[in-house]
């Protein structure tokens, strides 16, 4: 048997034809669909703006496979935002009109938590907790967008099992204590009121990232922007990014897709995960390895592996494998569908996460591979960014 995760990409005019192009060519790879304990995870970071957000379809048209492949039964949960308003504002409701389907509120719904360790910028290990049902599927399935992130540059399917935890615990994944935000006084209402989902929270959070790409492109070109010479707001930024990365890991460990899907028709860069520009990249990548799946997702978007803590870090625990040499890719060339996407105007500070980790008590990972290090290798030379700095150049 062959050992090689595989991955498929496939590129089409229709969403709905791509995601079951993709879905069949996985072949043998598919793990084995229960009739019973199937959980399918969407990702819906905002309840009533779908550029944010898992399409219908695509969450529809996964579905239809789990069925054909023998799901009697499946169960649609999610915890980010409100979802038990996403599921009707954003159409998800009326695509499974009919269909033997549970909707499942992590927020709301749950009712058993197992816990789970993660590591806080100030060195310690603190207990969280995790949604028991997902925890416990039998098949879990997470149906991811490819966004570029606040904090981890790039949010695919790895990401999306942030929202499987605890509401009152997701603050920990950043470091911090729960019940908080890291910030007090008026600081701390406004993160919290930035964390809103408005337009008027949209155009500030652009506009704050946009003058913050300015100072910190300053700092590049002054040769400032070391982990020596960042000011302390900074290094806590950067440390609460190293955490992000290492806890994602523990999250995968205890929460594993079996099966994972990225859609590339609703895409974002820039200010992502919900405020940035969308993106109609028109592909789709599915596979059983949901660390490959993401790795993948990276390279068509055109970001650097070695940048994004948690595919390096999930590759060095076991998690999948992040090497495209050691993945099959089925589908779709992954060299003619490559794009350069906008960064997040984080993206210079988000680089110096291996620097974080022995601050936050982690271990420091040897030196990226050449699969890692390698900048846009696959593209061709009129694709690749010619500036150390993040210009926002797309094709």
């Amino acid at each position: 048997m062959n050992q090689r995760p595989r991955v498929a990409i496939v590129a089409d005019d229709r969403r709905q034809d791509a995601v079951a192009q993709a879905l069949h060519l996985l072949g043998d790879a598919w793990p084995i669909v229960p009739r019973q304990g199937t959980i399918l995870k969407p990702n819906l970071v905002s309840h009533n703006d779908l550029r944010a957000s898992s399409h219908p379809t695509t969450v529809a048209t996964v579905a239809d496979y789990l069925y054909a492949r023998g799901a009697e039964h499946l169960t649609i949960a999610e915890g980010a935002t409100d979802a038990t308003s996403g599921f009707d504002l954003l159409g998800h409701r009326r695509m499974f009109f009919g269909r033997n389907v549970t909707w499942f509120d992590i927020n709301r719904d749950e009712t058993r938590w197992q816990e789970i360790d993660l590591r806080g910028t100030n060195q310690a290990m603190r207990p969280s907790r995790i949604s028991s049902t997902i925890a416990q599927a039998d098949l879990y399935v997470s149906v991811a967008l490819a966004k570029t992130h606040v904090n981890t540059m790039l949010t695919g399917c790895l990401k999306n099992q942030m929202s499987c935890l605890h509401p009152n615990d997701r603050i920990q994944m950043h470091g911090y204590q729960a019940g908080g935000n890291g910030y007090t006084g008026l600081k701390h209402k406004m993160v919290q009121w930035l964390k809103g989902d408005s337009p008027a929270v949209a155009y500030a959070t652009t506009a704050l990232g946009r003058a913050k790409q300015a100072a910190v492109i300053a700092q590049q070109i002054t040769g400032r922007l070391t982990w020596e010479k960042l000011s302390k707001p900074q290094v806590e930024f950067v440390k609460s990014v190293a955490a992000m990365h290492t806890n994602l890991v523990r999250l995968n460990q205890a929460v594993k897709p079996r099966l994972a899907l990225v859609d590339g028709f609703s895409a974002m860069d820039g200010e992502g995960p919900r405020f940035g520009r969308s993106r109609n990249l028109g592909w789709v990548v599915a596979g059983s390895d949901p660390v490959a799946v993401d790795s993948v997702v990276a390279h068509l978007m055109g970001l650097q592996l070695g940048d994004i803590g948690y595919l390096v870090l999930a590759d060095q625990a076991g998690l999948g494998s992040s090497n495209l040499d050691q993945i099959e890719l089925v589908g779709d060339p992954i060299q003619k569908l490559a794009r350069r996407c906008r960064r997040h105007s984080h993206a210079p500070l988000q680089r110096l996460w291996r620097d974080a980790l022995t601050a936050i008590g982690e271990t420091r990972p040897g030196p990226a591979s050449p699969q890692q290090s390698a900048y846009h290798s696959h593209l061709s030379a009129s694709q690749r960014d010619s500036s150390a700095l993040d210009r926002s150049v797309s094709h």
